[in-house]
């Protein structure tokens, strides 16, 4: 590519349109995301005092300590969406003056200065739109990470491209990550990223020094991501030791700054959602969610995506051709593990939400083994694999289908709630006559 900026920024274009374009919004556990940025962008702390009388009415999501509010869900999505936040609102002052062309036009640059200047008692539910589309930004990012991912491991720019797609809107990044500004799609776009940084550094180890931002970040955005932080911090003290002093520096820059805010806001190293306390042993119950958050029909990963049934074909392919490398093992590892720990959730369906949750940080690594699978389609010449490239097609298409449903239409929502509540009655989870996917409700 010889621009290759412009490429990225018309592939983050492309994917920004086609997300927000999907009307679903799932602002469950979001609710106070943004309300939590302007706190920092107005006030410069992360408490939400401001806002006391909306905690008369909303407690969901709430923590409060020595007489002050807080967003119990972790601090990143906030963080993130403040440059967001930020050049909206710039925008929309610099824009102001020209409102009154059109009445539409003045009506959505007011109700943007309302919703971002109102305290006190505020409708929460004003946000969800807006969520919406700061999520689709952010799930569009790692599409165009997970692009340059592919161009790194010399894939050509169509495969490339295939498999960002495929990534974007065959995943739970399409259902899911791209629905609300809730952890998956911040944590999956630093994931990815601290990937590119390591593929890169097979080249240029010095780019391995990157790789400790991302994958901090990647932490501060969700508690599970802690997997990763373990094992690639050690996959790169084995593989780089010369370079891991840097990879550490880096991710201090955004581990002394994170430890300090929560010791000032909760007294504590760890944030309260960080807490061990909230995994439980079960072996029974493990046993059953184990196998649930791959093949129930409620949410299962390969049910609801079954295209990533080929990573195991990839990792296959990569073991004979001999380039499995050590970096396949480490994130093998950290899928497993990932697997093992969000069974061990109480709620390991994930509550009211869309096929399966938990697993979607996990998928730009199952997308990373779908690498040589990608290279491999091909339906005519010489090296034609008309059985591998036709089964690809088909489970990719049906992993589209799936998750287009989970983002356009309510009622595999509703699948929650009706008959029963799927939190009381689990075993709903396991009834192939009425799968969420379907959403007949």
């Amino acid at each position: 590519m010889s621009r290759p900026w412009a490429t990225y920024a018309l592939l983050f274009l492309g994917f920004f349109a086609v997300l927000a374009a999907f009307p679903v919004y799932t602002p469950f556990d979001s609710k106070l995301t943004l309300p939590t940025t302007l706190s920092l962008l107005r006030e410069g702390n992360i408490a939400l005092d401001e806002y006391a009388p909306t905690f008369q009415v909303h407690q969901n999501g709430l923590f409060e300590r020595d007489g002050h509010y807080y967003n119990y869900f972790p601090l990143g999505p906030s963080l993130v969406a403040v440059p967001m936040v930020a050049l909206v609102d710039g925008f929309v002052r610099l824009v102001t003056p020209v409102g009154g062309l059109h009445p539409s036009l003045g009506k959505a640059l007011a109700h943007w200065r309302h919703l971002h200047d109102t305290t006190g008692l505020v409708d929460l539910n004003a946000w969800n739109e807006p969520q919406r589309y700061f999520a689709s930004a952010v799930t569009a990012l790692a599409g165009v990470a997970m692009f340059v991912l592919g161009m790194s491991l010399k894939l050509s720019l169509r495969r490339a491209l295939l498999l960002a797609a495929v990534f974007v809107f065959c995943t739970p990044l399409l259902s899911t990550a791209s629905r609300a500004l809730w952890q998956h799609g911040p944590s999956l776009l630093f994931l990815t990223l601290t990937l590119v940084c390591l593929v890169r550094a097979r080249d240029n180890p010095a780019v391995v020094g990157w790789a400790g931002l991302p994958l901090a970040l990647a932490y501060v955005m969700r508690p599970t991501n802690g997997l990763s932080v373990l094992l690639l911090s050690l996959y790169v003290v084995w593989t780089y030791p010369r370079q891991a002093w840097r990879f550490f520096a880096s991710a201090l820059l955004v581990a002394i700054p994170w430890v300090a805010v929560n010791q000032v806001h909760y007294g504590s190293v760890l944030a309260p959602y960080y807490e061990p306390q909230r995994l439980e042993w079960s072996s029974s119950r493990v046993a059953e969610a184990l196998a649930g958050n791959l093949v129930s029909p409620g949410r299962g990963l390969f049910v609801f995506t079954p295209v990533l049934l080929l990573s195991a074909w990839g990792l296959w392919l990569d073991v004979r051709a001999r380039t499995f490398t050590r970096l396949h093992a480490v994130l093998l590892a950290v899928v497993a593990l990932h697997w093992f720990s969000i069974s061990t959730f109480p709620h390991w369906w994930g509550g009211h939400s869309y096929g399966p949750r938990f697993f979607t940080d996990m998928v730009p690594y199952l997308v990373f083994f779908l690498v040589p699978v990608v290279r491999s389609l091909q339906w005519k010449g010489p090296e034609a694999r008309r059985g591998l490239t036709a089964t690809f097609a088909v489970l990719a298409t049906l992993s589209l289908l799936i998750h287009i449903h989970g983002a356009s239409s309510r009622a595999v929502y509703r699948w929650n709630s009706l008959p029963l509540d799927v939190d009381e009655h689990p075993e709903r989870l396991w009834d192939w006559t009425d799968p969420q996917f379907l959403g007949r409700r």
